[in-house]
């Protein structure tokens, strides 16, 4: 058996993997063999055909299990000396017979050469938070919102931001309706920015039963190519309004959400929020720093390995939904697209984070970062605790499913790379 590798672009190769006739025959010949008692071949009785026949008439066939079978022989071979890992499945797979022997040409994604950019004495600006009552103010209004109550608004009274409006509308391009432009009745809280450009605002001021015209112009990126960036006319009925009704914060209310009083809610959101935007600007800064790292590396990559991580991502979105009690489907229609727009949309911050990954992987590799048991233990202990049960029980539950081991090997890079980081983090100087 011999072997060649050419590369593609995109970190892909094409390998060809030549068998002579003496390779190929003595597994051919058993295939046939096989094959004898189980064909029939006009002109003789099962299992009397010749050798030389069944192979003529089941020619496809036969080259197929051949190939099959040489594959499972020589592949991991093929690959272990040309030093090669490969990350997805064999593509355009054709066979070229020739002299009684055989190429097996096929292509494959592989793990990428990666060519470091400088990762270590970085310099980056790191935010320094200060916390506020405007944020405090900010998050105790959204408390309130989920306290709210609703009631249907009096007669000429005129729409204010907070409001909840039932509006009726048709869209307008140059005087033309547009797909998925009309509704009959549609809940907006105004205020929300829910819909595009200033839609909301413009219907401040209306009283129920009031119609008029919304002029809006689309985002330049909108998911429709057709509406991206053009001005909109839309006819608009306010069919019914509603006032959303915000209780008073007093000592009840704050038991309500579980503090003893008005003051101890206050303290501890203070503290939850600072921790909170304190994480967010660490993870701003490494997520700066790692930029840095990426701008200056070399690296191509496989399709193979953005469309896995756009899959973990449409269904991340599809859990979350389905915590909402909305299908992937109905998301879709809602939002006006399908899945190959969103998938397409996805791609971009998908590409990104597979070129972060191999960075940190690779920058682990050069610094010798590992993981320990311990380590992946104690993750499997936050996750356990996280769904409310015991470790043992969550590996239980997980190995029964068959997904144990991609669970402890997912948890074991995820570490390795937030220990990159780290590494990169403690290296880094602060500007002067």
């Amino acid at each position: 058996m011999n072997h060649q590798v050419k590369k593609l672009p995109n970190s892909a190769v094409e390998m060809t993997i030549s068998l002579s006739a003496e390779e190929i025959t003595p597994v051919k010949t058993k295939i046939l063999d096989e094959m004898k008692d189980k064909v029939e071949i006009k002109g003789f009785r099962k299992g009397k055909a010749p050798l030389e026949r069944i192979e003529q008439e089941h020619r496809e066939n036969v080259v197929g299990q051949v190939v099959e079978k040489m594959l499972d022989q020589h592949f991991n071979q093929a690959v272990q000396e040309e030093n090669i890992i490969p990350v997805s499945y064999i593509q355009e797979l054709r066979t070229d017979l020739k002299d009684g022997g055989m190429d097996i040409v096929f292509n494959i994604d592989v793990y990428p050469e990666i060519t470091l950019g400088e990762y270590k004495g970085l310099s980056a600006e790191k935010e320094n938070f200060v916390m506020s009552d405007e944020l405090l103010d900010q998050e105790m209004k959204l408390m309130q919102n989920s306290k709210s109550q609703q009631k249907a608004a009096e007669k000429d009274y005129q729409a204010q931001t907070g409001d909840i409006v039932d509006v009726a509308y048709e869209g307008f391009i140059d005087g033309t309706p547009f797909e998925g432009g009309k509704s009959d009745s549609q809940m907006l809280r105004l205020g929300s920015k829910t819909f595009i450009d200033t839609f909301e605002d413009q219907l401040t001021g209306y009283t129920a039963g009031q119609e008029g015209e919304v002029h809006v112009t689309f985002p330049e990126k909108y998911h429709s190519q057709d509406l991206a960036g053009k001005p909109a006319m839309f006819k608009v009925k306010v069919n019914a309004i509603k006032q959303v009704i915000l209780p008073e914060w007093s000592d009840e209310l704050a038991k309500e959400f579980g503090y003893e009083s008005l003051a101890d809610l206050k303290e501890k959101k203070r503290e939850e929020i600072k921790a909170r935007e304190e994480r967010r600007a660490e993870n701003a800064y490494r997520g700066k720093l790692l930029e840095k790292i990426s701008a200056e590396t070399k690296v191509e990559l496989p399709f193979t390995m953005i469309a896995n991580e756009i899959g973990n991502r449409i269904r991340e979105l599809e859990q979350q939904l389905g915590g909402q009690g909305i299908k992937l489907d109905t998301y879709l229609k809602m939002t006006g697209t399908d899945m190959q727009t969103l998938e397409k949309q996805m791609a971009p911050g998908a590409a990104v984070k597979v070129r972060s990954d191999l960075i940190l992987s690779e920058i682990a590799k050069k610094e010798g970062i590992s993981v320990s048991e311990e380590e992946v233990a104690e993750r499997l202990k936050e996750i356990a605790e996280y769904y409310g049960t015991e470790p043992e029980k969550l590996k239980e539950d997980i190995d029964r499913k068959g997904n144990l081991e991609a669970l402890l090997n997912t948890i074991r890079a995820e570490r390795t790379m937030e220990k990159a980081l780290d590494f990169v983090q403690e290296s880094a100087v602060q500007p002067a």
